[in-house]
């Protein structure tokens, strides 16, 4: 590459190679940047959910991963003195995103996975053992400072740039951008373990917090064989003195002896819940870690990364493209800082009930819990606790399911049945019902959605789904997931996101006529006004 490229990305951890993906099969000319040689070889997140599998999917990578992912299994919540308080489990089927709803898995061999695919794009320029030195913003660029492993200094030039460089951002520094504490910074010590056979006997199947005043706990059942503790720090204790082997073998007695296995990794963290002032600053952007960190009492850290990654992918290459201008990328922070401190706040909400330290309220927190869920505890969904968006490139004025994830039904198709993604791709859809015929379709509205690099998707009642052309299909599913979700919300049509989330809705036929309208009024209403004036 020379010039301007169009995006660099800084930092090649999950949320750097996924947003290089997405720009990569879009077209987007990108330079990589990472400052390590190679992925960090020992695990630190280890779960992910049905929206990553499905970003995964849309990368062709579903299959390359399914060796290093196992199901998630349930959670129990353990009071002070033992007794199951609450209970956590995963929706049953049918799966609304197509996957099961979330996974425990590798994370060393599944970056490997998607690190090699960035190897198939040609519009991808990866350097690894590069550091960024400096940035400065010019008018239509922004001019970076990088350094190689050798030494050797350059500038590169790039329309825009994201920062996924982790908790201690350069990115993020150099901008000047603060962070927005949300009051949760609590010590732990998170261990991994690689279990034998025979301690693996010893442990529990499902997930465990322990509530227990006297040491908090968190017990995690990874895959295969690896097993993690996170044992909160009383006061007093130091994180020097509590990483030693023989203190954390004191802590593993509960479960383990060193005869049942080794420690893989241990390290001590604060968890912290914080979120950057800004998230765009004219041509730089930041996702991942670099804009936000969240306690792990949902298993949401990755998550929330990989859902910057697809929300902003799309967006850029609009942009980049000249089919938006670039306030539309004003609405990435918009959705997503929303999103990530709700999502914040209910874990740090878990996490208040996990990090009681005094016996009393430990107690009288057992006994509301146990009021308000059932003695047995009733079994709630984790995915009920991720919200939607509510503000942004959306029309929420419409109400729900505008801001929601769309489903992703199985389609039936004469050569076998495949998830809905897999025959249509990710772009902006179109889906109408089957009592709409295709005559009833506004041509502007198709001319836009396929514009745009969309599909429309007139669902039938029987036969195979099939192509009609220019970018139409006739789709037939085999479980009846779709249909229902459109009965229940009271939906003809709706229309739907690159990043699966809905845009706009129609309740009755001549709705349809005014979609095209809103889709122009968020995408193209600068460039409208510009060209007008």
């Amino acid at each position: 590459m020379s010039g301007i490229v169009d995006v660099a990305v800084i930092g090649l951890g999950p949320t750097g190679a996924i947003l290089s993906a997405l720009l990569g099969r879009s077209g987007i000319n990108t330079v990589v940047i990472d400052k390590s040689d190679d992925i960090f070889p020992l695990p630190r997140a280890v779960s992910f959910d049905h929206e990553v599998m499905r970003v995964i999917q849309n990368l062709g990578l579903a299959d390359a991963i399914q060796p290093y992912v196992v199901p998630y299994p349930p959670t129990e919540y353990r009071g002070a003195d033992g007794r199951l308080i609450a209970r956590y489990e995963s929706l049953p089927p049918p799966y609304p995103q197509g996957w099961q709803p979330s996974f425990m898995f590798k994370q060393p061999p599944f970056e490997r996975a998607i690190r090699r695919s960035l190897a198939d794009l040609p519009t991808l320029d990866v350097r690894l053992g590069t550091a960024l030195t400096g940035l400065r913003q010019e008018d239509d660029h922004v001019q970076l400072d990088i350094m190689s492993g050798s030494g050797g200094a350059e500038k590169l030039h790039a329309r825009y740039v994201v920062g996924c460089d982790g908790g201690t951002s350069l990115v993020r520094k150099l901008m000047g951008i603060g962070l927005e504490t949300l009051d949760f910074d609590e010590p732990w010590l998170v261990t991994d373990v690689l279990v034998n056979d025979n301690g693996l006997g010893k442990l529990p199947q499902n997930i465990v917090q322990y509530c227990d005043p006297k040491r908090p706990t968190t017990y995690v059942v990874g895959s295969g064989n690896h097993r993690r503790w996170e044992f909160m720090l009383l006061p007093g204790e130091t994180a020097e003195e509590m990483n030693q082997e023989a203190a954390i073998w004191r802590l593993l007695g509960r479960w383990l002896t060193p005869e049942d296995g080794e420690i893989w990794r241990a390290t001590t963290y604060v968890f912290h819940a914080l979120v950057a002032n800004e998230w765009r600053r004219g041509r730089v952007l930041l996702a991942g870690d670099a804009a936000h960190m969240t306690p792990p009492f949902m298993a949401q850290g990755m998550c929330q990364g990989v859902r910057d990654a697809a929300n902003l992918a799309w967006k850029l290459a609009l942009v980049i493209r000249g089919q938006s201008a670039p306030d539309l990328l004003d609405s990435y922070q918009r959705e997503r800082r929303a999103h990530v401190k709700a999502t914040t706040e209910t874990a740090k909400s878990l996490g208040r009930v996990i990090c009681e330290l005094d016996m009393a309220k430990a107690i009288e927190r057992d006994a509301r819990l146990l009021r308000e869920m059932g003695d047995p505890p009733v079994t709630q969904y984790r995915q009920n606790l991720i919200p939607g968006l509510d503000e942004g490139t959306l029309c929420s004025d419409q109400g729900a399911p505008v801001g929601l994830r769309f489903p992703q039904p199985e389609i039936a198709r004469e050569a076998g049945a495949c998830l809905l993604d897999d025959m249509v791709g990710a772009s902006f859809r179109l889906v109408v019902s089957s009592d709409i015929a295709r005559r009833d379709i506004p041509e502007a509205l198709r001319r836009a959605v396929i514009a745009l690099g969309g599909a429309v998707l007139s669902l039938a009642d029987a036969g195979f789904s099939q192509s009609l052309g220019a970018g139409e299909w006739s789709i037939v599913e085999t479980g009846g997931i779709l249909k229902a979700w459109l009965s229940d919300h009271g939906l003809v049509a709706a229309l739907v996101r690159p990043d699966h989330y809905v845009f706009a809705v129609a309740r009755q036929l001549p709705d349809l006529n005014a979609m095209s309208d809103l889709l122009d009024g968020h995408l193209h209403s600068t460039i409208r006004d510009r060209i007008d004036a």
